[in-house]
């Protein structure tokens, strides 16, 4: 980002440069311009402002347009208010800093240079699209139920920043509206996608589930946040976001339908995090569980490591062989085992027209 000036330049200092030029001193200025001496010192020194009239009256004793005088006194003016409203974006650096920065620096938000104290913060503004931090924090604490939920949490400033990341990439006139029956229908095609390539069912996912009016984003977590993924409405319309955290198949798709569980069995006025352990949360794992791997079918999993029998059971039910064995290994206990079942996501690089969290697998 290029840097503007440090500094604003006076007319005054045109004028004394062309009165240099010219061999007229001030007591020879104020008598040509018709204005008291004081007048003439205060305008060198730029305690007073250039007038438009003032500028016809400079072009009749230099020669020089108006409009050059008119332009250079808007551009001293210009870059007062810019420098003082600079100041006080610095002022707020140590409120911008209990952000995650870096990670908004990975992920594009911000490209001003760490010394460009101003950049930074102003770019961290523009990220919340609030004036100033005082703002974002009245916006979050005042603001609807999610977002003083958010408040919160102990991590309060990550968790905002990775939940207005998804929130910067949705376009609610593209979604249609949200139709909860749609939704329950749709349940057995979207576990179905589990047995696709990765690359193929983010799209896939994005695309069917915005058809009956819910929002999914794939956001990377900010380090330390501990969220696999989050539910909460806007606009009408559930936000589903999820982290990718441990990056494997089985665990993407049970979080998508726990998040899945929250839309459908809970209140839209919540925000609901993976990372609690409240009786919401625990239906949802439920309701993901048997969604995933019917209670019918649930008897018949294996107890060791069989991964025949995993991946019999899978093709069964028609999902990833990397849901199964994630269940057993849940419910066993046993993580050292069988994991070349499962698939493995990683984010990717992006050109800078592409937004940071459709950088899925």
């Amino acid at each position: 980002m290029a840097r503007l000036p440090n500094y604003a330049v006076p007319t005054g200092e045109f004028i004394q440069e062309w009165m240099d030029d010219n061999g007229v001193n001030a007591a020879e200025m104020s008598r040509r311009l018709g204005v008291t001496p004081k007048h003439v010192s205060e305008l060198l020194r730029g305690k007073v402002g250039l007038s438009a009239d003032m500028a016809i009256t400079l072009e009749r004793v230099t020669g020089i347009t108006s409009r050059f005088w008119n332009g250079i006194e808007a551009q001293y003016r210009s870059d007062l208010v810019r420098l003082e409203a600079e100041a006080v974006l610095v002022a707020q650096l140590p409120q911008a800093k209990a952000y995650p920065l870096n990670y908004l620096r990975k992920l594009g938000f911000i490209d001003a240079e760490p010394y460009d104290k101003a950049g930074v913060v102003e770019q961290v503004l523009s990220f919340f699209r609030v004036a100033s931090m005082d703002a974002l924090d009245s916006t979050w604490c005042q603001g609807v139920a999610y977002r003083k939920a958010a408040i919160a949490n102990p991590k309060s400033k990550h968790l905002l920043t990775w939940l207005t990341v998804a929130e910067r990439d949705v376009v609610f006139s593209a979604l249609q509206p949200f139709d909860k029956d749609a939704l329950q229908e749709l349940l057995p095609k979207l576990r179905a996608l589990s047995l696709g390539d990765p690359d193929a069912y983010i799209a896939q996912l994005i695309d069917n589930l915005s058809g009956v009016g819910v929002a999914l984003r794939i956001v990377p977590e900010v380090p330390g946040l501990g969220v696999h993924g989050a539910t909460r409405w806007l606009d009408h319309h559930p936000i589903i976001q999820l982290s990718l955290r441990g990056k494997a198949d089985d665990q993407l798709w049970f979080t998508l339908f726990h998040e899945l569980g929250h839309v459908l069995l809970h209140e839209d006025r919540g925000l609901y995090l993976t990372a609690d352990d409240s009786e919401t949360e625990q239906e949802a794992d439920r309701f993901a569980a048997d969604i995933l791997i019917p209670s019918e079918m649930a008897v018949a999993l294996p107890r060791g490591r069989n991964l025949g029998e995993v991946e019999r059971l899978a093709a069964e039910i028609g999902v990833a062989p990397g849901i199964v064995l994630g269940r057993v290994q849940r419910d066993t206990g046993d993580y050292a085992w069988g994991n070349s079942l499962k698939q493995h996501f990683r984010f990717v690089e992006e050109p800078e027209d592409t937004k940071p969290n459709r950088a899925a697998v």
